[in-house]
């Protein structure tokens, strides 16, 4: 007889297979130059945490396995849809050791691809059966503020004549918005969907935003060589305070960061705490 936590790691399992497979099938092989790209894009396979922080969140809160596998497909969409306009912003040819859509295939393919991925997920979201009217709404809502939050972070991020001039004060608001909305649309999805209160859902939504800060973060000291002077980085911003220690000022933000998430996760029920120690502890791994 399987233990109970035997139990729930072979669901989550199986829900995992669910939500690759639905991936999969999200463009339709009759659109050959679209579904090519996207089957190059899924290859690269990346480590879906946003999709394992959905499914584990959803499953805390009670979720049917269909609500579960919908929510955490649409927001993996979203997210992959964001990366494959990022690189066409970015001009990145490479991701996860692949080439980038824009690179493989062409602009107009990562474009066109990227927009799919997005009706894709909004449309995924619209057929959620068994939702109050009300709730159907507010989840449209919150999937539509995420993108536009992101969208508007993409901008701040790559707008060359304001970087410059950046504080940290201003780099963690462009970052609440462009990492911290879409790690926190899948928590705060399925929040939306077991019915948890307003106020517990903006607590949420602020823990997220500074655990994406802390991701950005970390990510920024990887990449501050190839964007220095023409993106937004974490890196070069604390230079400018801390110039003589700035690797050290940054691990401290990214500390900061996350014992802040952690204070407000805690305050959070109980069946939201996993989830979110899923991805809090990989990054404090990475931060060690």
């Amino acid at each position: 007889m399987l233990s109970p936590i035997a139990t729930a790691d072979k669901a989550l399992e199986s829900l995992i297979d669910s939500c690759e497979r639905s991936l999969n099938e999200c463009i339709a092989a009759s659109c050959p130059a679209l579904y090519n790209a996207w089957q190059h894009q899924l290859a690269a396979k990346g480590k879906r945490l946003r999709m394992h922080l959905s499914l584990q969140s959803s499953l805390a809160l009670g979720l049917t396995d269909r609500h579960c596998i919908t929510i955490a497909v649409a927001c993996e969409l979203v997210h992959q849809a964001s990366l494959i306009h990022d690189d066409v912003i970015d001009a990145d040819t490479h991701r996860n050791g692949k080439a980038t859509i824009w690179h493989e295939y062409g602009t107009a393919t990562a474009i066109c691809l990227g927009d799919s991925l997005l009706v894709e997920a909004m449309l995924q979201i619209a057929l959620l059966e068994n939702l109050p009217g009300t709730v159907r709404q507010q989840l449209t809502q919150l999937f539509r503020d995420a993108i536009q939050a992101a969208a508007e972070g993409q901008l701040d991020d790559c707008n060359s004549e304001k970087i410059a001039s950046y504080s940290y004060a201003d780099y963690c608001a462009v970052v609440r918005k462009k990492s911290g909305a879409l790690f926190g649309l899948p928590v705060l999805a399925a929040m939306l969907i077991s019915q948890q209160h307003a106020i517990a859902i903006g607590v949420a939504h602020r823990a997220y935003a500074e655990f994406g800060i802390a991701y950005q973060l970390l990510d920024d000291l990887g990449d501050r060589v190839a964007d220095q002077h023409c993106r937004m980085n974490g890196y070069w911003v604390l230079s400018r305070d801390y110039p003589d220690e700035v690797e050290g000022a940054l691990r401290a933000a990214v500390k900061h960061h996350l014992d802040e998430a952690e204070r407000l996760i805690e305050s959070l029920p109980s069946s939201l705490h996993h989830g979110f120690y899923v991805v809090h502890d990989s990054l404090r791994t990475k931060l060690s």
